[in-house]
């Protein structure tokens, strides 16, 4: 199956929006990173645009997208619905940080709430029966990937802003935030190790399905082995660079750019790699008209 670059774009700056605002909520509920807000928010504001930008890429004619909007159990509807959401969160933060106010308790927990259901709604969208790589696991990746990329920022952004406290956040967020996408990476693992495809090569008769496979495909061997083994095995070294180096930085508060520059570059290393190799898995199922 063919990468699709926009799609890769669209969730992942997605995730980066939902994680950046879920991870200043957690601070906000902390009664931490008020001077961090604003550019918190509008690296937000900028990623959701970004990430919109590339699902209108995908469409090829952007007229294309109404299609989809007279079905609300369409991918393409709920994800405008949750990028809706996010947007009239970011303005009420916006209004609430003009105010000179500090964001209320309850804004933060519907901010979370919003990231999180924009993440399942996200993995919803790509989740096809007849693709064992693109079942249920996809919710649990980007939710993982999302609280990843979201503490990456936060780590980022205390160190342009010179609040060590929030560094110190940033840091034990980014190495948690590590050890859940790697959990969520073993869960896609476990999923497509159960997963078997039949290939039946270059041929097979759809009005006649008496062809013999010429033999059976396990995911797992094309993740580990096979395809996809560049792209699986980059994203785990890469997602474990980012734990090492956050935990690392844990004694080294103040003093923490070079260590927080390489898990930036291994989460969005992890990020990309692990979105291109749930393509890659495609390539075993042979299309058949």
């Amino acid at each position: 199956m063919e990468t699709q670059w926009p799609l890769v774009i669209f969730t992942l700056f997605v995730c980066l929006t939902c994680g950046t605002l879920g991870g200043m909520s957690i601070l906000a509920l902390k009664g931490q990173g008020r001077n961090l807000q604003m550019t918190a928010l509008i690296t937000s504001a900028v990623s959701l645009v970004v990430g919109g930008i590339g699902a209108f890429l995908h469409l090829e004619h952007w007229e294309r997208i109404f299609n989809g909007f007279g079905h609300i159990t369409s991918g393409i509807t709920q994800e405008l619905i949750g990028c809706v959401a996010l947007a009239i969160v970011i303005v009420a933060w916006f209004v609430v940080l003009r105010g000179g106010k500090p964001v209320p308790k309850a804004l933060a927990w519907a901010t979370l709430a919003v990231a999180v259901l924009m993440m399942v709604a996200t993995a919803h969208s790509y989740l096809m029966p007849a693709r064992p790589a693109w079942g249920l696991a996809l919710v649990a990746f980007y939710l993982g990937n999302a609280c990843l990329l979201g503490a990456a920022a936060v780590w980022l952004i205390s160190i342009l802003k010179k609040d060590e406290a929030v560094e110190a956040t940033g840091i034990q967020l980014t190495f948690i935030a590590a050890l859940v996408q790697i959990v969520a990476d073993v869960v896609f693992v476990i999923a497509c190790a159960m997963a078997k495809i039949a290939q039946f090569g270059y041929y097979a008769d759809p009005t006649s399905m008496t062809t013999a496979p010429t033999h059976v495909d396990s995911l797992m061997t094309v993740m580990v082995s096979g395809a996809g083994a560049p792209m699986f095995w980059g994203s785990i070294v890469s997602v474990i660079v980012a734990a090492a180096c956050a935990f690392v930085a844990k004694k080294k508060v103040g003093a923490s750019k070079t260590l927080m520059v390489v898990a930036a570059i291994g989460a969005l290393a992890t990020s990309v790699m692990f979105r291109v190799l749930i393509y890659q898995l495609g390539y075993p199922v042979v299309l058949m008209y």
